[in-house]
């Protein structure tokens, strides 16, 4: 996961080089370590409708949902776990219709 992107909260995308592997699961969470997103009984979010692959476009997608349930101004750890046991954490921020988005 390369860079850092700015983007709407309509339209979301991270560039991801999946080199073979399969997208398992998104985890977030705020810098407190409480669950951030739609889904806070859990800190992973469901697949589908917080997050989505693009497998033939190399993209995760973050979805308008899952930015809705996002606290302007906070940082939101995002960690993807991939079938193949691999672990990637990215970070956004959203600043009202604005996220930024970094990789670490």
């Amino acid at each position: 996961m390369p860079g850092c992107s700015v983007e709407s909260t309509g339209s979301f995308r991270i560039p991801t080089r999946f080199q073979g592997d399969a997208l398992a699961t998104m985890e977030a969470k705020y810098g407190d370590g409480t669950n951030a997103g739609p889904y806070t009984w859990s800190s992973y979010q469901q697949f589908g409708n917080s997050f989505a692959p693009k497998y033939g476009d190399n993209l995760i997608t973050l979805t308008p949902e899952f930015f809705n349930a996002i606290h302007d101004g906070a940082r939101v750890t995002l960690t993807f776990r991939f079938w193949s046991g691999a672990a990637v954490t990215y970070h956004v921020t959203k600043s009202g219709n604005s996220v930024t988005g970094t990789a670490s």
